[in-house]
């Protein structure tokens, strides 16, 4: 990377023509991209849920607004709610015309005939066994005689001008049977007709329902429609004193929903933002920053929304906007930059510092992102892409053009430590009453964390006025069953199918209301029938009308009607209707009538044809029954508390699931990395620990998980895996390197937590449940998260490297075992390995060097074997491995090793051995060695000793040891020094007496 940085500040133009080059294709790709606002795609697929998605897709059942218009005063008649009504349908159609699609609750007087006309045309359509069974009663002598007399009463008075042709047409009211399967697309009998209106029946209340034009989900478009209609009903109420109209219906919470989000995020995000950026500016002393931080975080996001649109075309809406709330990661790699750069203005330095652990806390952060690819959710799956590419892209990001954008201040500026360095200078793993007090947290939340509760209610995340749940209340106590029902759906691939499965479900409901085990239904299935149920009933109608059955009514009609005047031709009509032979109707013939608004229960898209009824049940039995219903083939039920629990109940399970993949994934990438069972495990313990308090925590406070706060919950496993990597890798440079920087790392991430608390945790003052359920989730979990990692995983890295090695002891092994070299023991434990190991293990270079030592182990003995306990100077050192080695062999004797490359020096001292007096390594040399009388020589490649070594041989060493054939030695032979031994690589020299 540091090469590459160069490489970017020499092309200057070139760098920035492809950077705007590249920004500019992936931002014309990102708006190309389709996005998806169906909020079902959030819920996990499978069969069942499947067939849900796809009914609610078609179906309509909470964007209806129902009005309800009600006397005031003992006063008010029931003309004036009729006037009232008319009023406000004749305002509405001609102020409201583009927001309503309909209005029902008037049935013209027109529509009243054709109705009947309609059922009359088609009466065999109409009849069941029962009204057969009443049929045959009317047939009964006695009973014709009696309808006849009503029917001439009828004519003679004041109303016969209306009923008469409804007499001659069907003297003995065979339609009115039919009619009646006409009052079961209502639910319940609490409503009667009155000028055309539908009211109670104490007719103090009268229901209107409207269609709304535009979906509960364009909230824009309803702001403005139920603001027009709120002005409308306030003046109406203002002019009629005695009669007021309350509305509502699902759009008026979707619109106050969207309106509360957008006030609470202007609020709670704008006063959180500005104070974010003062803060980095006052920290960073630059008025830049805060454009520098975001820019790595905002490529990351079109480059996702670009890959997304290349590989799929769309992306779940949203998953952009739960996305945009998780990019809060990616702006700790910046912030991860920019304090190293802050403290540490050395580029390269810089690059050594930061690259390793940004790209593996990206990488793994990325991997448990993937993870949610396991969901079977089209927005999770989305959700998990979008996150991954946009974090490890804006951690490569943020690694070019952070150090390319800041400014380094010239030369060495003392910068006065802020208040966020001095908390971070606090160690806080060494203040014992902290690691007591997480640890005894932790401890405590192991008999809560898995009682945490599934709320799978989404209206208890709803946003819910006062004044709206008034409203509601008013209007379900006057409507009743009208307002409140749990809708059955059947569907099937044509409409005919769906229709067949609906007249099965309907003779169902039919039974079940007979017995009282259902309050009542609402059903086409009396009306619409399929082709097949339609022959079944002309074939009984057929059937039912012998011809001399036929023949009898005739005679009997013509005989008993003459008494009362009616001539022999008088009922004609009945007699063509007893003799005629019907044909089955299609759809588009019930679709003609329009007072029966079919289209409230028909639906047919595509290959899928939905048919619904809405049914009435007791609480106490509702669960039972709607269980014997479920049987039903091609059958769906749509109740809000069991519709959530179909799509959500297996939400958290999966959930559990997806922690469990993410923990096997990162922990692989971790091993990866660290090339370490145990750094790997002990990086991803903090992360366990964490989720176990703040699920105890949650649980402890009755704080339920639910469909938003559980995603934002993967926010808070990518923060606290970013937070372990960073800790572990701080206190690992400073295991290898002694170099303290773990005050640089908590710095960095101090600054994401404020971030984080500002940003997310402002959202604990909205007022709206969703956000404020995000925030409380979010704040428990980024302080679980920075305690843990501050505190418990501090002194746990202190507890097995730190003090070990301050010591001289060595680091615990996956055992929990230290290996110590026993001094007073003479066995070689085969040549210290153990020993020599432990001094570099957890290390980068842990696996060269025991590459290294085992390839010269054999030299290592020979060469330990010509020393007999004396002191031994070492050149060329390199990370000390043999002069650890020969201190081990000769432990009462000082061992020097030499080294002048910085960072294997620093590795070198710092391993557990060298905090022994006895063992030393050093960059240059003192003036007086006069105890050194044996040196090794181990390279040839470097000249930088040669000087003090010619010195050192021709004063004071009697004995020289070169590990380097190609060592020109020869002119140590010729400082009348002696070759005792040249066999496998070791030169053994000694002075001649």
């Amino acid at each position: 990377m540091f090469n590459f940085n160069k490489y970017l500040k020499q092309h200057k133009f070139l760098a920035i023509f492809s950077a705007i080059l590249i920004v500019s294709l992936l931002t014309f790709l990102a708006s190309k991209i389709n996005l998806e606002e169906d909020i079902t795609s959030l819920i996990p697929e499978g069969a069942q849920q499947d067939v849900l998605k796809k009914v609610l897709d078609q179906t309509e059942f909470s964007d209806k607004i129902i009005i309800t218009i009600s006397s005031t005063s003992e006063k008010s008649s029931p003309e004036e709610l009729t006037k009232y009504a008319q009023r406000l349908i004749d305002t509405i159609h001609s102020d409201l015309p583009e927001y309503v699609k309909n209005i029902q609750g008037k049935v013209p007087e027109e529509g009243i005939l054709e109705i009947y006309d309609f059922v009359y045309d088609n009466l065999p359509l109409f009849l069941n066994n029962s009204d057969y069974e009443a049929i045959n009663n009317r047939l009964q002598l006695d009973t014709i005689q009696q309808r006849l007399k009503n029917d001439y009463k009828s004519i003679i008075s004041p109303t016969g001008l209306v009923t008469k042709d409804f007499i001659f047409k069907d003297p003995l009211s065979f339609t009115n049977l039919g009619l009646k399967k006409l009052e079961e697309l209502q639910v319940g009998d609490d409503f009667k007709l009155y000028n055309s209106f539908l009211l109670t029946k104490d007719e103090k209340h009268l229901l209107l329902f409207l269609s709304p034009t535009f979906p509960a989900s364009e909230t824009d478009m309803n702001t403005v429609f139920i603001e027009k209609l709120k002005e409308i009903q306030n003046s109406l109420n203002a002019e009629y004193s005695s009669v007021n109209a309350e509305f509502f219906g699902g759009v008026l919470y979707s619109v106050a929903n969207a309106n509360q989000i957008k006030r609470d995020i202007k609020l709670t995000l704008g006063f959180a933002s500005g104070v974010l950026l003062l803060l980095l500016i006052f920290y960073y002393r630059r008025f830049y920053i805060p454009l520098i931080l975001f820019v790595p975080s905002i490529i990351g996001a079109i480059t996702a929304i670009a890959v997304l649109y290349v590989f799929k075309g769309s992306i779940s809406a949203i998953s952009v906007g739960i996305g945009a709330i998780l990019l809060g990661i990616s702006l700790d790699y910046a912030l991860h930059i920019l304090t190293h750069y802050k403290n540490n203005n050395d580029l390269n330095q810089l690059y050594k510092d930061v690259t390793g652990p940004i790209l593996m806390s990206s990488s793994t952060t990325a991997v448990a992102f993937l993870c949610l690819l396991f969901v079977k959710s089209e927005a999770l799956n989305d959700l998990g892409i979008f996150a991954a590419v946009s974090v490890l892209v804006a951690s490569i990001i943020a690694l070019i053009l952070i150090p390319i954008l800041y400014k380094v201040p010239k030369g060495k500026v003392n910068i006065k430590d802020t208040f966020i360095d001095k908390i971070a200078g606090i160690a806080y793993h060494k203040k014992s009453f902290l690691v007591i007090a997480v640890l005894g947290l932790f401890v405590f939340s192991l008999f809560y964390f898995t009682k945490v509760q599934f709320n799978n209610d989404l209206s208890a995340i709803n946003f819910e006025p006062i004044e709206i749940k008034q409203a509601e209340e008013q209007v379900q106590a006057i409507a009743g069953n009208a307002a409140k029902s749990i809708y059955l759906v059947t569907y099937g691939n044509t409409t005919d199918e769906a229709l067949e499965t609906n007249n099965e479900l309907y003779e169902k409901l039919n039974i079940l209301k007979d017995s009282g085990d259902i309050e009542g239904f609402s059903s086409i299935g009396g009306v619409v029938l399929s082709t097949n149920t339609q022959l079944d009933k002309i074939n009984k109608w057929k059937d039912f009308w012998t011809p001399e059955r036929q023949e009898f009514l005739k005679s009997t009609l013509i005989t008993e009607s003459s008494e009362f005047g009616f001539r022999p031709e008088s009922f004609e009509s009945l007699y063509d209707q007893i003799s005629k032979d019907f044909d089955p109707i299609y759809l588009e013939d019930y679709r003609k009538t329009k007072t029966l608004y079919l289209d409230d229960f028909l639906s047919s898209k595509q290959d899928l044809a939905t048919v619904t009824t809405s049914i009435n049940l007791d609480p106490e039995t509702s669960e039972e029954i709607l269980t014997t219903l479920k049987e039903t083939k091609n059958v769906v039920i749509i109740d809000r508390k069991q519709l959530n629990q179909s799509f959500l109940g297996n939400l958290k399970s999966d959930f559990n699931q997806l922690i469990s993949y993410s923990i096997i994934a990162v922990f692989l990438i971790l091993l990866i990395c660290y090339r370490s069972f145990v750094l790997s495990f002990l990086t991803l313990l903090p992360i366990g620990i964490t989720w176990v308090i703040a699920l105890g925590m949650m649980a402890f406070f009755n704080i339920e998980f639910n469909i938003l706060n559980i995603i934002i919950s993967t926010f808070i496993f990518g923060l606290g895996l970013d937070y372990s990597i960073f800790i572990t890798n701080a206190f690992l440079k400073e295991y290898e390197y002694g170099t303290r920087v773990l005050k640089t790392y908590r710095t960095s991430i101090l600054l994401s937590v404020i971030t984080t608390l500002l940003g997310i945790g402002a959202l604990f003052f909205a007022k709206h449940p969703a956000l404020r359920s995000i925030s409380i989730v979010s704040i428990i979990g980024v302080f679980s998260a920075v305690s843990v990692a501050f505190i418990l995983q501090g002194a746990i890295f202190d507890f097995l490297f730190i003090k070990p090695r301050e010591k001289g002891l060595a680091p615990y092994t996956a055992l929990g075992l230290s290996i110590n070299y026993n001094k007073n023991s003479t066995k070689d434990k085969l040549y210290f390995k153990k020993e020599i190991i432990a001094n570099y293990r957890y290390k980068k270079i842990f696996r060269s060097v025991k590459r290294d030592f085992e390839n010269n182990k054999e030299r290592y003995l020979k060469v330990a074997e010509f020393f007999d306990n004396e002191n031994i100077l070492q050149f060329y050192s390199d990370y000390g491995l043999l002069a650890i080695y020969l201190y081990y062999k000769n432990p009462n004797k000082l061992v020097t090793g030499f080294e002048l490359d910085p960072e294997k020096l620093q590795i070198a001292n710092n391993c557990y051995a060298a905090q022994s007096e006895k063992l030393n390594f050093k960059d240059e040399l003192s003036q007086n060695f006069s105890e050194f009388k044996s040196i090794v020589i181990s390279k040839s490649s470097s000249k930088l000793f040669e000087k003090e070594i010619h010195q050192l041989v021709a004063k004071q060493v009697n004995k020289v040891i070169v590990l380097d054939t190609d060592y020109p030695y020869q002119w140590i032979v010729d400082s009348n020094f002696e070759i005792l031994y040249r066999q496998n690589g070791v030169i053994l020299l000694k002075k001649m007496v």
